[in-house]
């Protein structure tokens, strides 16, 4: 029987869901369960796939380039993010109810407060992605902007990117201001943005030496780019034009609530990617291309459990690939011939990149 979005159902689900997010209680065995239970009553389509790879594997993020599962078809969804895909391809949408974009909000929130937080009283974020106002469609122009309202002073933080692209006049008035005042920044967005803005800036031969507790978060990778930067090398490049010594990096797809964080700095992937942590709302794992059963060393495909999907199946099987690790799952890349390939490309356009 299916389940309509106004089920008292949907609603416990939710509250336990959003308990586990914000005051970290909670039993998530008993919600996956639980998500698992609506995706089969709600969604043939993905029973029947369940039946024949197994209950709970990933759904392909390629399923939706055609729209994918949507749980609650009947219920008009409030948000509609569109995935970036390649030049001339098919873009696929994502829809959020009210419920769904309500969680998603929850879990980009808890992943500021455990991750990007400088713990400083006043923090400007530098948000390297443009506003909901000029990309609603865009899922990082949703998170970045809820990362800057947990995190950030209004008055020193902000977008770098407006609707002709980089604002660099704008970025250096941010970095100033802060640094008058002391307050540490916190610049976070896609990898190659970071590229293009440092190269603009060590054209013009500006740098700075940001406050301590400064930190750089990006998040993308080098996706279908000529140009590629191993971890070491972007950092010694950012720590050169804006003084930080404190990073991390961001995994997050348009089809995901939560954004995966490193669990460590060791460096496994063939760039130097570390490890993405494990939360109790979810996190990455690894199956074998061929067969899809879980792995926990080596290579594979990277499946990612969102315990804060109302909307979707809980599980994404990537096009990435993940190197395993007892600290985590490295992502090391698209697989090659993979279709998706992220908001980090119009980024990438966005800010004057090739």
């Amino acid at each position: 029987m299916t389940v309509a979005h106004d089920d008292p159902y949907v609603g416990r689900l939710f509250e336990e869901i959003a308990t586990l997010l914000v005051d970290g209680d909670g039993d998530p065995a008993s919600i996956h369960d639980q998500l698992l239970e609506l995706a089969e009553a709600n969604s043939p389509e993905v029973a029947r796939y369940w039946r024949q790879t197994g209950r709970g594997v990933g759904i392909p993020d390629v399923a939706y380039k055609s729209g994918g599962p949507h749980l609650f078809p009947d219920e008009t969804p409030v948000r509609v993010f569109r995935t970036s895909g390649t030049t001339g391809s098919t873009r696929g949408e994502v829809r959020y109810t009210k419920l769904g974009l309500e969680l998603k909000r929850l879990a980009v929130t808890a992943g500021a407060k455990l991750n990007v937080a400088t713990g400083a009283g006043r923090t400007a974020v530098i948000r390297f992605a443009p506003t909901e106002e000029d990309q609603p469609g865009m899922a990082i122009a949703f998170d970045m902007a809820r990362i800057e309202e947990e995190v950030g002073a209004p008055e020193l933080s902000g977008s770098i990117i407006g609707p002709n692209g980089m604002e660099l006049d704008k970025l250096t008035a941010m970095l100033d201001a802060a640094v008058a005042e002391g307050a540490p920044v916190v610049m976070v967005g896609a990898t190659f943005a970071f590229v293009n803005v440092c190269d603009a800036l060590r054209g013009l031969g500006r740098s700075w030496e940001l406050p301590p507790g400064s930190k750089v978060v990006d998040g993308g990778g080098f996706k279908g780019r000529s140009r590629v930067m191993a971890v070491p090398q972007l950092r010694a490049t950012l720590t050169e034009v804006f003084g930080v010594v404190e990073f991390d990096n961001i995994f997050g797809m348009t089809e995901l609530a939560h954004q995966l964080f490193n669990a460590s700095p060791t460096r496994l992937g063939p760039l130097g990617e570390s490890p993405k942590a494990w939360r109790p709302w979810g996190g990455a794992r690894l199956r074998a291309a061929g067969t899809r059963e879980l792995i926990t060393e080596g290579r594979g495909l990277v499946e990612v459990t969102d315990l804060c999907l109302l909307d979707r199946p809980c599980a994404v099987l990537t096009g990435d690939v993940g190197i395993g690790s007892p600290e985590g799952v490295a992502i090391a890349g698209r697989v090659a011939g993979a279709a998706s390939r992220g908001c980090s490309l119009s980024l990438d356009e966005m800010t004057g990149g090739r």
